[in-house]
């Protein structure tokens, strides 16, 4: 997923981007920052895993590991949790389709990953049972607008189906 949201950023720039309500301006950025949402007994922690497109699927898996490893020890430095140019939700970790994400500021967008499971699609007019991943995206409508989501959600899907 992280490979995948980053591929989309580079298809459509829009979302990887911060949005300042004073100045009514958004900020693209040219590094993804993924902040990655770490459920834990004592809360959500979002730690962020940086430069997610210029690293190989072996990397992000090792600083994914990291940043996992350090929110359950509480040894995360306070700047790992700050910065992030977009974020995900894997809430089907835990359960769930789909859901309504909530776009923390500055940032304008977030991607929700619902529970893979197998269900009936057409595929060639016939009915065959694939595995889905439902996914989510909410975005600042101020900055980001509908085709530009819908482009992004495009591309995201287009990697995905690559890496199947």
């Amino acid at each position: 997923l992280a490979g995948a949201i980053a591929a989309a950023c580079r298809a459509v720039p829009a979302l990887n981007a911060w949005y300042d309500g004073h100045e009514k301006g958004r900020r693209l950025h040219s590094s993804v920052d993924l902040g990655i949402a770490v459920n834990t007994a004592d809360g959500l922690f979002v730690p962020v895993l940086r430069d997610v497109g210029n690293r190989d699927p072996a990397s992000l898996s090792e600083g994914l590991d990291r940043l996992k490893a350090d929110v359950a020890a509480r040894s995360i430095p306070a700047k790992e949790l700050r910065g992030q140019t977009i974020s995900l939700s894997n809430f089907g970790m835990l359960g769930g389709r789909y859901a309504s994400l909530v776009v923390v500021p500055p940032q304008v967008a977030i991607v929700g990953a619902g529970r893979v499971e197998p269900r009936v699609v057409a595929a060639a007019g016939k009915a065959v049972v694939r595995n889905i991943l439902p996914l989510s995206l909410t975005f600042d409508h101020r900055a980001v607008t509908g085709a530009e989501a819908a482009s992004f959600m495009a591309a995201l899907i287009q990697d995905l189906a690559k890496k199947t």
